[in-house]
């Protein structure tokens, strides 16, 4: 089966299955935040995001200044992604990063009958300060972390195994000299007192070997990392939140939104006399009035999961469906999209 054949079949399945839970009109179950073990918590304020939703067939990719073999975008239903099937490099137009940030991206990789690698290349003045190498062959998903800043090391490396019929979604953690690695969700690799310069150039690089191999990215996002909550909530009485998740046009809350929702049910356990009023929000793409009725319901999702799942008094939470009458950037590109898509905490 060719990959746009596979992404069009995968597309169908989507889209089927959304008519069938539109059509049972219920609220979705929530998956169980208590027991969910993740502790990767996305950062808060986006530096750079693509999804390359606004990319037309035969266009450069606009976020990106692209090297080596030219990517092509494939497409099936509101499935797209940036392929590459030759070696090549992707340079995100993100002129540095903080000391704490995340990067997350979610990729398909297709073997074909050979190999495929994609690589995370941090530099600081044309030196690699850190290297992250996905390399992926038909026995195992091998993951290697190092620097040659000031020299050589390999902090560690690891071999799992992954289904690649599904998109992996890949993350990278770096907050106080701690660098994490997650795999689907899974933290793989944690290493400590890794001293990074300033990182003033990413490359993202695509390997490929053998026939018919390819790596076709669905998103790519660097994010500076998540604040305290508590002492951003109380500072400045809100606290903004991109890391609760939920399915597309509902309000069933991913399971990778676990270690955010935890973190403030961990507040309000401390805090007994913390009241909050729970804002859903959403971009401005689609029906206003449907894209209102969606935020009130996200915001109810998150009250509903504080209270019947962590014995947060139901008197202590509010809730307010803003839709997207507030934005906080353009809706014109994905990353505004994406930082427009969020639920904020404000203290009552």
């Amino acid at each position: 089966m060719s990959n746009r054949t596979s992404l069009m079949a995968a597309a169908l399945v989507l889209c089927i299955a959304g008519v069938l839970v539109g059509a049972a009109g219920q609220t979705p179950q929530q998956p169980r935040m208590t027991t969910l073990k993740s502790d990767f918590i996305p950062g808060e304020k986006t530096l750079f995001y693509d999804d390359f939703t606004d990319m037309g067939a035969g266009d450069a990719p606009k976020r990106f200044k692209s090297r080596g073999a030219a990517p092509e975008l494939r497409e099936a239903g509101e499935v797209r992604q940036l392929t590459a099937t030759a070696n090549g490099q992707l340079t995100p137009n993100l002129k540095s990063l903080p000391a704490n940030f995340t990067y997350e991206a979610e990729i398909l990789f297709d073997l074909g009958r050979g190999n495929a690698r994609s690589n995370l290349l941090l530099f600081s003045k044309e030196r690699e300060a850190l290297t992250w190498v996905t390399a992926v062959s038909g026995d195992g998903f091998d993951l290697v972390v190092s620097t040659k800043v000031p020299k050589f090391e390999e902090f560690g490396r690891k071999r799992i195994k992954v289904d690649l019929k599904q998109p992996v979604k890949l993350a990278l953690w770096m907050q106080d000299g701690r660098v994490r690695v997650f795999v689907n969700g899974e933290k793989q690799l944690d290493f400590n007192q890794v001293e990074l310069p300033l990182i003033d150039r990413v490359e993202i690089q695509s390997g490929l070997g053998g026939q018919g191999a390819s790596v076709g990215y669905r998103s790519v996002r660097f994010a500076e990392s998540a604040p305290d909550f508590s002492q951003t909530l109380f500072a400045s009485g809100r606290y903004v939140s991109h890391a609760i998740l939920f399915d597309t046009n509902s309000d069933r809350i991913k399971e990778e939104s676990a270690a955010a929702i935890q973190v403030v049910a961990k507040a309000l356990q401390a805090n007994a006399g913390l009241k909050l009023l729970i804002e859903g929000h959403t971009d401005s793409v689609g029906d206003a009035a449907k894209n209102m009725d969606l935020s009130k319901r996200r915001a109810e999702a998150v009250k509903s999961v504080l209270v019947s799942q962590f014995q947060v008094n139901t008197a202590r939470l509010t809730t307010a469906g803003l839709g997207a009458t507030r934005p906080i950037e353009s809706n014109d590109t994905p990353q505004g999209r994406t930082q427009n898509r969020r639920v904020e905490f404000v203290k009552q």
